[in-house]
């Protein structure tokens, strides 16, 4: 439903070359990376000033989302884990990776500052939800069947892990 993978890196691309002076931040999941991961080879070649900020969940998110809204207890979404940030330096691609979030701010500021392109890989929670602005009840049936699914088939652990991955997120009156 979201129709889209893997594109902000070439977009990034794209606009790097249609404003060669300016710098362009790629704000990418590690899914869409691995599908184009030459681009990096690219971004290298042309020495392009494009930052690339990975959002790295070793998981396809948005699929894994839009499974669960469907009814259907995710399957397949998960992946293993990658230090992108040892693909770019064996490119030559500046890169720095990010496992604790007091670190992310220096991490993203020193990426920002130095030439040419430089990429930040930021380990995130695989269990934490993209939220989107509004939830259907519809939405909410189908989340709920895919838990109880899940939660039937000897996947409480994991039900429970989200739970206590998303519940600090839930805004606070």
């Amino acid at each position: 439903l979201h129709g889209s993978m893997a594109n902000a890196l070439p977009h990034a691309i794209g606009a790097s070359f249609a404003d060669p002076g300016r710098q362009v931040v790629a704000m990418a999941g590690d899914g869409g990376l691995s599908m184009l991961l030459g681009e990096l080879i690219t971004v290298r070649a042309y020495d392009l000033p494009v930052k690339i900020v990975l959002f790295n969940n070793s998981s396809l998110g948005m699929v894994k989302l839009e499974m669960l809204v469907e009814g259907l207890p995710d399957f397949a979404t998960d992946s293993a884990p990658v230090d992108y940030r040892n693909v770019a330096l064996a490119l030559g691609i500046p890169a720095v990776r990010v496992t604790d979030p007091k670190d992310l701010r220096k991490a993203l500021a020193d990426g920002l500052d130095r030439p040419g392109p430089a990429l930040i890989d930021v380990v995130t929670d695989p269990n934490a939800l993209s939220i989107p602005p509004s939830i259907s009840p519809g939405q909410v049936r189908g989340f709920a069947t895919a838990m109880s699914k899940q939660v039937l088939s000897g996947g409480m652990g994991e039900v429970m892990s989200m739970a206590r991955s998303n519940l600090r997120n839930i805004p606070r009156p």
